[in-house]
This record gives C-alpha cells, structure tokens and sequence, in this order.
C-alpha cells in the first residue's frame, strides 16, 4: 500500500497489480483492445465539435490507447494504479503526464474526453469500488467534460465467464507464457481471475502470480446512471473490427 496526495488528502491505494512481468506481457502481449479502442474515440472525436483538447486515459495502461492520441495532437493524462505500467507507458509517451493514483479518486481536470478500456471499472484494485463510488466517478466525469465532450468505456458484465465452472487460457510469446483461470461467482457479482506468469530473464524463466477480482456490473444499471447525469449512450459490441468476447459491453457517450 502507499499513500497518494490528493487536494490536501490522503489516500491508500493497492499497488499489487500488474506487476513489472504481468505488465510487460499485458503491454507486448495485449494492446489490441486499447489500439482499437483510440481510433474508435479519435473517429467519435473528429465527428463531434469539441475540438482539440485533453482526453483524460483513466487506465492508461502502458500508454498505448495514450500515444495514438498523442500522436494525433490531443494532449493526454494519464491514470493508472501499476506502477510498472506506467513506467512503460511514461518511455512510450514522454510528452504526456502520468499519474498512478486510483481511478476513482484521481483528481479530473476539463477535458473534451474520457477513456477507460479494458474493464477498469469493474477492477477492486481499489477496495472502494462499490456502486456508489463508480456513480460519483461517473458524476465527476460529467463536470469535468466540456459541452459535447465524450466518454467512451466498457464494463464487464454478469456471464463474462461463459457456462460453468473455470474457464482456462493459456497464451504464450516469444520470451514470455501466461496461464488464467477465471471463475465468477454469480451470487455475488464477482469475477476471480488467477495469472501465472513466467518471463525470460537471461536464460531462465522467472515465475509470478496475481490475482484479481473484477465487480461485475450490469448494462442496465450504468445506462440507468448514465441518462441520470445527462449523457446521450450508444452502446458498442466493438471497438472497430474487434468484437467484444462473451460478457463486455461497450459505452460510447455525450455530454449533452
């Protein structure tokens, strides 16, 4: 744990996720979700009449939905709790700020948009993520929008482990292998995912484990919050030619 400075406040954070492996492997091993998901919003960007501005990439990652942006002159924040994520993400994308800090409480300043891919809603990283703190998140990310500013997310949903039982992948690259079990747990809205790792160091491989817990949420209760603070929804089975799998739902919405 560690202690944040925030508007003259502390806070506690978790900092046992996405360590320095797990990061490495999510970054060489798994950007497409975020590299589809930045032209998704620069394309709902270009069509809108914000105009350039900073997008605020809660979840940054390692900065690779951020250097798209970057690339196409938005200026860009960036928030995550991994350090080692950021650590990544500050040598891909120098020119932008990065913050490690829980989501639901990072301080959010005026911006034309708001990005938050790959489940980072649905992550108790933060033991504070409950229904009420992602309404005021959602309610602080309104005020921090400018007019027609725009909010692009997914969730994951109750059934995002299809039938019963675990569910098992294994996906390996050239120097690296990672093992996941997910389990969910329907009575109680709870995803437990279970990652081995094993990563090249020299001519060895070096073995780690996290575990992380996901609160699922429901469609229907965030279009519920969504049209409460005045937002305009589509929602999205893609981000572009990448399909969601079974269980994530995305959120394309407007200020109005």
């Amino acid at each position: 744990m560690i202690c944040v400075a925030n508007c003259g406040t502390l806070y506690a954070i978790m900092t046992d996720a996405y360590r320095e492996d797990l990061a490495y492997i999510h970054d060489v091993g798994f950007g497409h979700l975020a590299e589809n998901a930045a032209q998704v919003l620069l394309n709902a960007l270009r069509q809108s009449d914000t105009g350039q501005g900073t997008v605020i990439d809660l979840g940054c990652g390692s900065g690779l939905l951020a250097r798209e942006l970057a690339a196409a002159d938005y200026g860009v924040l960036g928030i995550d709790i991994s350090k080692a994520l950021l650590d990544i993400a500050k040598e891909r994308v120098p020119s932008a700020p990065f913050l490690q800090a829980s989501i639901l409480k990072a301080e959010l300043p005026s911006c034309v948009a708001v990005v938050a891919t790959g489940e980072c809603f649905n992550y108790l990283f933060d033991e504070d993520n409950t229904e009420q703190a992602l309404y005021a998140l959602l309610r602080r990310i309104h005020e921090a929008l400018d007019p027609g500013g725009l909010l692009l997310f997914d969730i994951a949903e109750p059934g995002r482990v299809p039938g019963s039982g675990l569910q098992q992948a294994h996906t390996q690259g050239e120097d690296w292998a990672v093992l996941m079990t997910a389990e969910e747990d329907r009575t109680n809205g709870l995803l437990t995912r279970r990652i081995t790792t094993f990563r090249k160091v020299g001519e060895l491989y070096r073995r780690d484990q996290e575990i992380h817990q996901l609160r699922l949420i429901t469609r229907a209760k965030v279009l519920e919050q969504l049209s409460l603070l005045g937002f305009k929804v589509a929602i999205l089975d893609s981000y572009g030619e990448r399909r969601f799998p079974p269980g994530l739902t995305g959120f394309l919405a407007h200020k109005i």
